[in-house]
């Protein structure tokens, strides 16, 4: 066993007081830790709220997309498949930010009440 010295190592007293403390708290803290740890599960949004908000934020922006988009372009000379991978691309980008943060901003309060 390495024995440090007052001389050698300046925080010996602290190190040996932090040492005492943890092992205090291991004792009196053990019956209550699980309770902690069973309290702090985070919230989950209610389901059909959150089916709701979706639809309601993906619809509308779907539809803007696919308008636009024939408005810019003739989607009638691109394939199909391209012209909705260009659609869900632009929605899917559009609801990461700002959509969703913005309803989930406005929408929040009522997505988590029961």
């Amino acid at each position: 066993m390495i024995v440090i010295k007052r001389e050698v190592f300046p925080f010996y007293h602290l190190m040996k007081e932090i040492k005492l403390m943890k092992q205090s708290n291991n004792k009196s803290h053990s019956e209550t830790s699980g309770k902690l740890v069973s309290e702090a599960k985070p919230q989950r949004p209610i389901y059909w709220k959150q089916v709701l908000i979706t639809t309601f934020t993906v619809y509308p922006l779907l539809m803007l997309i696919q308008w636009l988009l024939s408005l810019l372009s003739p989607m009638q000379s691109v394939p199909k498949e391209l012209a909705v991978f260009a659609a869900v691309f632009a929605v899917a980008s559009l609801m990461v930010f700002p959509v969703m943060p913005l309803t989930m901003k406005l929408l929040g309060p009522w997505l988590y009440k029961k």
